[in-house]
């Protein structure tokens, strides 16, 4: 999977999210299986989907107070009652959000930045024949991508050179303070990297509307196997509305 082409990862994540909108229990059941059956494949560490535990958490109470709640028209809202179809209707919807989530994840984790942005930028390269601000948007997906490992590791490199000076502190309170003297660290770092990155764009005569996907990898035959096993799978949820 790690090797798969960009745009095949792009269009797979799109694809299957949006079905995953449209298909009923059977497909979600099977979609369940397919995707522990690709985290299985990919050998990704199981602790990276841990954070997602407790946002499903929170989404669960929301949807589940969203619509399992309900209440008269012209009565306050604790005389409601819970509702059987709105709590299961709110299961479905977290079922669906589990999967597209676990599908980003599993996308971010088998994709390096840089080709995330080319995969998602090729499909943007369309846009530019209607208005040249696509380009531009395009080139600043690509860059965002790119450079959020590099601030991720400069912001962690500031936080262990500040607790390697001084002791670090026990309250809360003083650890928050601690953090917020490494926001201005980072923001001049980021700001002189980005001036870095300006100078060479303008050295090498980018100008608007100008940016184009360059994928330097071919098409192989794993990738047109992947194009069949998504139009395939596709079609089965389809089915299984």
């Amino acid at each position: 999977m790690h090797r798969f082409d960009p745009r095949l990862k792009v269009a797979g994540l799109a694809f299957v999210s949006l079905l995953m909108t449209v298909t009923g229990w059977q497909g979600l059941a099977l979609s369940s299986f397919a995707l522990l059956g690709l985290v299985f494949l990919s050998r990704t560490p199981l602790k990276i989907y841990r954070s997602l535990i407790v946002v499903m958490l929170w989404m669960g109470l929301f949807y589940g107070l969203a619509a399992g709640w309900v209440w008269p028209a012209n009565r306050a809202v604790w005389y409601g009652h819970w509702s059987p179809e709105g709590l299961v209707q709110a299961a479905f919807m977290l079922w669906r959000m589990v999967l597209v989530f676990g599908l980003t994840r599993l996308y971010t984790a088998v994709t390096m930045p840089l080709e995330q942005g080319l995969g998602i930028a090729y499909f943007l390269n369309p846009l530019i024949r209607i208005t040249p601000k696509a380009a531009d948007f395009a080139l600043l997906l690509t860059l965002t991508l790119r450079f959020i490992p590099l601030i991720i590791e400069e912001a962690t490199q500031i936080w262990k050179v500040r607790a390697l000076k001084l002791e670090w502190p026990s309250s809360w309170l003083k650890r928050s303070w601690e953090f917020i003297q490494l926001i201005v660290p980072l923001i001049l770092l980021s700001l002189r990297r980005a001036e870095e990155l300006a100078e060479n764009l303008i050295l090498r005569g980018y100008g608007s509307g100008n940016y184009r996907t360059l994928m330097l990898n071919e098409r192989t035959s794993k990738d047109r196997l992947g194009v069949v096993i998504l139009g395939a799978w596709g079609l089965i949820l389809l089915i299984l509305r």
